[in-house]
C-alpha cells in the first residue's frame, strides 16, 4: 500500500505543460530533462512493487534540519528500507568510489548523496522515536546500464538485480506499526516548490495544440460531430471532456490567468460554441460577453 505517491510540483507541471510547445531556457530545459530522466526510472520501479501490501512512500521531502529527498521508502518488520533509483544507461566503471561513465563524466554525488540521506533519516527516526532501523540502496534501473567493478558495493542494486528485489518486496508482510510511522513521516513531507520559481514566457509564443496524455505528443486532434479526440501519433482517444480538462491545466498554467473562449478555441480546434459549452460546464466564469473568461476550479 502506498501512504504517498509521486506528484509534481507545480514547476514540474508547468515544465511539462511547456515540453515541446517552445524553445525553453537553459536552466528550464536542464530541470526538465533531468526530471523526465529521473521520474522514467523511479516509475519503472514504481511498476514493480505497485501491487505489493507492505507500507510504501514514493518520492517523500523531509523536512527535518534542512532538507533531504528519498524515492522510495518501505517498511520491513523493524526496518525502513530505503532505495534511491538512478535512471543511468551505458557503461560505467568506478574509480575512487565515483561512478564514471565511458565518456569519462563523473558522477560525485551517487554514493555521498545515499549517505547523506540515510544518516539524516536515521536521526529523524530516532528523534520521532520510531523504533526502525535504516538500510540504504542505490537502485540502477535501466536495463541498459552495467556496470564494470571487481566488487560491486554493497548498496547498489544493479538492473538485472531488480526483479529478486521486487519478489522480496511483495513477500513483506505489513504490521500495524507501518502505518502508523508512515503516516507521521507524511506530516514531515514538503513539496520544495519554493526552489523553484516559474518563468513564465510570452503566452503567444507557445505552440498551440491538444496533448496525448499516453503520448505526450501535440497531436491530439478533434474529431468533428464525434465525443472523443484521436491522437495522431498514437491512435489513442480520449473523451471530449477529459481532454479538454488536460488542455486547460496547460493553458492556465503556461498563462497564469483566466482564458478566453477564444483561446481555448484555437489550441483545441474545437468551435467556439463547443468550446463555450464545455467551458460553462467545467469552469468558473469572470465577466460577462465579450469580457467573460473562464478559470478551471482547484479542485481540478
Amino acid at each position: 500500500m502506498f501512504i504517498k505517491i509521486h506528484e509534481p510540483s507545480e514547476f514540474q507541471q508547468f515544465l511539462l505543460a511547456a515540453e515541446q510547445r517552445l524553445i525553453l531556457n537553459d536552466h528550464d530545459d536542464m530541470k526538465l530533462s533531468n526530471y523526465l530522466r529521473g521520474i522514467a526510472g523511479e516509475s519503472l520501479f514504481y511498476e514493480l512493487i505497485k501491487n505489493t501490501d507492505c507500507i510504501k512512500l514514493w518520492d517523500f521531502h523531509l523536512k527535518y534540519r534542512g532538507s533531504s529527498q528519498y524515492d522510495f521508502l518501505i517498511w520491513h518488520q523493524d526496518t525502513l528500507l530505503h532505495f534511491d533509483i538512478k535512471n543511468f544507461t551505458g557503461h560505467y566503471k568506478i574509480i575512487n568510489q565515483q561512478f564514471v561513465s565511458e565518456r569519462d563524466y563523473v558522477h560525485t554525488d551517487v554514493t555521498s548523496q545515499l549517505n547523506k540521506a540515510h544518516y539524516k533519516l536515521e536521526s529523524f527516526l530516532k528523534h520521532q522515536q520510531m523504533a526502525s532501523k535504516v538500510i540504504s540502496k542505490t537502485v540502477f534501473i535501466n536495463p541498459d546500464f552495467s556496470l564494470a567493478a571487481e566488487n560491486i558495493p554493497q548498496h547498489v542494486i544493479l538492473p538485472q538485480q531488480s526483479q529478486k528485489v521486487a519478489e522480496f518486496i511483495s513477500s513483506i508482510v505489513p504490521l500495524p506499526i507501518h502505518s502508523t510511522y508512515a503516516e507521521r513521516m507524511r506530516m514531515f513531507h514538503y513539496s520544495g516548490a519554493h526552489y523553484d520559481r516559474i518563468h513564465y514566457y510570452p503566452f503567444d509564443s507557445y505552440t498551440k495544440g491538444m496533448r496525448c496524455d499516453k503520448c505526450r505528443k501535440l497531436m491530439m486532434q478533434h474529431q468533428p460531430k464525434k465525443r472523443y479526440v484521436r491522437c495522431q501519433h498514437c491512435q489513442h482517444r480520449s473523451d471530449n471532456k477529459t481532454a479538454m480538462i488536460h488542455l486547460l491545466n496547460e493553458m492556465s498554467l503556461l498563462k497564469n490567468d483566466s482564458l478566453t473562449t477564444a483561446e481555448v478555441s484555437q489550441w483545441s480546434g474545437f468551435s467556439k460554441a463547443t468550446v463555450r459549452r464545455l467551458l460553462q460546464e467545467i469552469c468558473a466564469k469572470n465577466g460577462a460577453n465579450k469580457n467573460r473568461t473562464y478559470q478551471l476550479p482547484e479542485v481540478l
